[in-house]
C-alpha cells in the first residue's frame, strides 16, 4: 500500500485528474463545492481550493489542494464515490487515490494488453459502449460519455468483482471486443487472454472453464439485425494501362451507413475475380458472428456493367474436396448471395444525383406508388423519345432494358435510364426479357421496400424465365442494377 504522507509525483496528479474528469457527477460545480467540502470534513481540516467553472481546471486543483496533506487523496475520492453512488467511474479514482491491492497486471503485461487495444475508440468501434454494458451488466450502468477508448474501459471493469461464474468482467469485455475486430486484432486479444488466465490459474480445469465461461453467450448483446450486410466492390479502369483495374473494397455491417475500406489495389483483370473471392472470404471471417444477410454490389464502368458477376465462383472451402466444378471450386456469388450492379459513372457525376434521390424517394415510400417502365427491343434508338417518358413520369423508378447494354440500343437504354435518376434497371444478359421476367419484376414493387431486392434478384433462380438465345443454360441470366443514391462508398468531392 502507499504511503499516504508520502507527496504524491505529477504523473499520478495527472492521472487522478483524469480519471476524476470520467465522473459524471462532478460535472456540476455546485456537485463539486459539495465534495470539497465532505472531503474536509472527512479529514477534519480546512484546505483552500480554487473553484473553476471548467471542470478539467477545477479537477486539477482539488487533486493538487488535497495532495498536499496525508490521506487527502484517499478522502478525497470516499467524497466522490459517495457522490457518485459508487460508480465505476469512482471506484477507479478511487482505486488510483488509494491504491489498497497491487496491480491487476504486471507492467509487461499491462503494456502488452494497452499496445493490443491502442487505437480502439468509439469512432473505430461503434459498438465500443454496447461491449463495455455487456461485460459490466446493467448494475453499472452505461459507459460514461467521456470515457472514449477501449483501454480507459477496460480500466474501468478491472476495478469491478468478479462475478459468481466465476469469469472476471475484464475478461468478459476483452472477448466481446474480439467478436467485433478484424480477425487479425481479435485473435490477438483472445491470445493475450488465455495466456493470462492460463498463467494466473494453475488449475488447468479451472482455467479452461474461466475461458468457457467468459466465451459463453459472447455477441448475445446483439439484437437480430433486420439489416444485411453490404460489401461493395468498385472496379474501374486503370489510368496507368488498359490491361489493367483498379479494385476498391468496402464493407458495412451496422445498420447505419458507415462503409470501412477493405482494400485497394491495381491489379490484371485476369485476376480481379480471383482477389474477388479471396475479398469475399476475408469478409466471412469478420462476419462469422453477423446473424443477418450479404450484399455484394459491384460498381461497374460501362465497360464491364454486362460482366456476370453474380456467376463468378467462390473458393472452395475443403481444399482438394471440390463439390463445384467452377473457376475457384466454390459456388456462384449468386447462388449465396444478393448480387447487385452499381453505376460507377453515375456515383461519379454529382449533376445527377438530384434526380436520383427523388427518384429513390418515390420507391422508398409507400408501396404502391412506384412503377416501371419496359423498353422494346430498338428503344435506345429512339433515347430522346425514351427520355421524355420518363421524365413526365417521375413515378417511375425501374425500367428493363430491351437488349443487353453491350449493344447500341441497350447501351442507349441504360444510359437514358441513368440520366433521368432510375434507381433500378434489369436487363437480360444475352437477348431480350421474357414477358414472364417482366411481370415478376413489376410485381416485387408491391412489396415493402426491405423485399424488393429480394424479390428482384431471385428472378434469376425463377423457373420458367431463362433468357432467349440461352444456349441450354440451366438458369435465366439476368444482371439487376440496384442502385442507393444514400449509400455511396464514399461522397465524391466536386472539382473546383
Amino acid at each position: 500500500m502507499a504511503d499516504s504522507a508520502v507527496p504524491r509525483d505529477s504523473q499520478s496528479a495527472a492521472r487522478l485528474a483524469d480519471a476524476l474528469m470520467k465522473v459524471s457527477a462532478l460535472d456540476d460545480l455546485e456537485v463539486r463545492r459539495i465534495c470539497v467540502v465532505d472531503a474536509m470534513e472527512r479529514l477534519r481540516l480546512r484546505l483552500s481550493v480554487p473553484e473553476f467553472d471548467d471542470k478539467k481546471i477545477h479537477m486539477v486543483a482539488m487533486v493538487r489542494a488535497f495532495g498536499s496533506v496525508p490521506d487527502g487523496w484517499r478522502h478525497l475520492a470516499e467524497a466522490v464515490q459517495h457522490l457518485a453512488d459508487y460508480d465505476l467511474p469512482s471506484r477507479h479514482a478511487a482505486a488510483l487515490a488509494h491504491p489498497v491491492v497491487a496491480p491487476l497486471l504486471a507492467e509487461p503485461h499491462q503494456n502488452e494488453l494497452s499496445e493490443l487495444l491502442a487505437g480502439l475508440d468509439r469512432t473505430t468501434v461503434p459498438e465500443l459502449a454496447a461491449v463495455y454494458h455487456s461485460a459490466a451488466g446493467a448494475h453499472f450502468g452505461p459507459l460514461p460519455g467521456i470515457v472514449h477508448t477501449a483501454w480507459d474501459a477496460y480500466q474501468l471493469l478491472a476495478h469491478t468483482n468478479r462475478p459468481a461464474d466465476g469469469a472476471p468482467r475484464t475478461v468478459r469485455f476483452l472477448q466481446e471486443l474480439a467478436v467485433v475486430l478484424t480477425p487479425e486484432r481479435g485473435d490477438a486479444i483472445r491470445s493475450w487472454v488465455s495466456r493470462q488466465v492460463r498463467g494466473s490459474v494453475q488449475d488447468n480445469l479451472e482455467a479452461q472453464g474461466i475461458l468457457d465461461k467468459s466465451r459463453t453467450h459472447t455477441g448475445s448483446w446483439r439484437t437480430e439485425p433486420d439489416h444485411p450486410a453490404h460489401v461493395l466492390i468498385r472496379l474501374a479502369p486503370s489510368t496507368g494501362s488498359p490491361d489493367r483495374v483498379d479494385l476498391t473494397c468496402w464493407a458495412n455491417h451496422g445498420p447505419a451507413w458507415a462503409p470501412r475500406r477493405r482494400a485497394e489495389r491495381s491489379l490484371p483483370m485476369s485476376e480481379v475475380r480471383r482477389c474477388v473471392a479471396t475479398l469475399i472470404d476475408r469478409e466471412e471471417i469478420r462476419l462469422r458472428a453477423h446473424r443477418g444477410s450479404l450484399v455484394l454490389e459491384f460498381i461497374l464502368p460501362f465497360s464491364l456493367v454486362n460482366e456476370p458477376v453474380e456467376e463468378w465462383s467462390r473458393h472452395g472451402a475443403f481444399g482438394e474436396e471440390k463439390v463445384w466444378d467452377s473457376e475457384f471450386g466454390g459456388p456462384p456469388l449468386g447462388q449465396d448471395y444478393q448480387v447487385v450492379i452499381r453505376s460507377l459513372e453515375r456515383i461519379e457525376a454529382l449533376q445527377l444525383h438530384r434526380v436520383w434521390n427523388e427518384r429513390w424517394d418515390v420507391l422508398a415510400a409507400d408501396a404502391g406508388s412506384a412503377r416501371m417502365h419496359r423498353c422494346d427491343e430498338g428503344d435506345g434508338a429512339r433515347h430522346e423519345h425514351l427520355y421524355a417518358r420518363l421524365v413526365e413520369d417521375p413515378a417511375v423508378v425501374l425500367m428493363t432494358l430491351g437488349s443487353p447494354p453491350d449493344g447500341q440500343h441497350g447501351r442507349s437504354e441504360l444510359l437514358t435510364g441513368l440520366q433521368a435518376g432510375l434507381p433500378l434497371l434489369m436487363w437480360s444478359r444475352s437477348g431480350p426479357l421474357t414477358e414472364l421476367a417482366r411481370v415478376l419484376a413489376e410485381d416485387a414493387l408491391e412489396g415493402e421496400l426491405t423485399d424488393v431486392l429480394g424479390r428482384l434478384t431471385r428472378l434469376r433462380s425463377a423457373p420458367g424465365t431463362g433468357d432467349h438465345g440461352g444456349g441450354g443454360s440451366t438458369g435465366p441470366r439476368i444482371a439487376v442494377l440496384w442502385d442507393d443514391p444514400n449509400r455511396l462508398p464514399e461522397v465524391p468531392e466536386p472539382i473546383a
